[in-house]
């Protein structure tokens, strides 16, 4: 097991490296997120910090969702995954370097975007918030990421797996920027809650708040990343 800890280390620094050379990606994970911060800042009635937790929401999920997703179906498009299972490289080795070279860039994207916020909104952040994001963070990434290898596994290249995180995440974004505002149905605003990026951005904020972990939003990410850990599992387990 020991033995194991040197190959990961490497694998998910490699792993790092190679997200952090695709321009896209890295202006998608850092750069779009803090414009739409900065963009939404300018309209009128804004709770600072309420909208900079969805966006800080929007970073992880660009890393552990949309990054995840691109990088396995591109992995499945070029003949990658078929090639590892006949390397010494244990196929587990390099998906949990995958996943937590997401979770790294995922969390320094969320701390761009808060600092971003911080120094240019007046949004207010202590240490003890800080520390207090860890737990929600860690669950968002769970069910974001878990996700993410899911919809990685269902397509086969990676324009198609961009086209399905559009489709998936910017609806949830619009309706979870939506329910800030209120105005929307009953049964939306019923749903809204329980929905990955919404709770998540609701962990976020209360956080950064001093209010505390909230339970419900805790397990809904929980819920999430359980199902879609399952569902990855199943379909990476399999010939791909």
């Amino acid at each position: 097991m020991f033995r194991s800890v040197p190959l990961l280390t490497r694998e998910t620094l490699w792993q790092a490296r190679i997200y952090l050379r695709d321009r896209a990606a890295v202006f998608f994970t850092f750069a779009f997120p803090v414009l739409v911060l900065l963009f939404w800042s300018r309209q009128e009635g804004l709770n600072v910090l309420t909208a900079a937790a969805l966006v800080a929401a929007l970073a992880l999920a660009m890393a552990g969702y949309a990054g995840l997703a691109m990088g396995i179906a591109a992995g499945r498009e070029n003949g990658l995954l078929k090639r590892l299972r006949s390397t010494p490289l244990p196929m587990l080795t390099h998906l949990t370097a995958w996943v937590l070279a997401a979770g790294v860039i995922g969390a320094l994207a969320v701390g761009l975007t808060l600092v971003v916020g911080s120094a240019a909104l007046g949004l207010s952040i202590s240490m003890n918030g800080a520390l207090a994001l860890l737990p929600g963070l860690l669950a968002g990434f769970f069910a974001l990421g878990g996700w993410g290898l899911v919809v990685g596994s269902l397509v086969r290249t990676a324009v198609a797996a961009s086209y399905l995180v559009n489709a998936t995440l910017l609806p949830l974004f619009l309706l979870s920027a939506a329910a800030q505002r209120g105005g929307l149905p009953d049964w939306v605003s019923a749903i809204t809650p329980w929905l990955p990026l919404q709770s998540l951005a609701v962990l976020i904020r209360q956080a950064l708040g001093g209010e505390g972990l909230p339970l419900m939003p805790l397990l809904a990410l929980l819920a999430w990343g359980g199902l879609g850990l399952a569902l990855a599992g199943w379909r990476l387990s399999r010939p791909l």
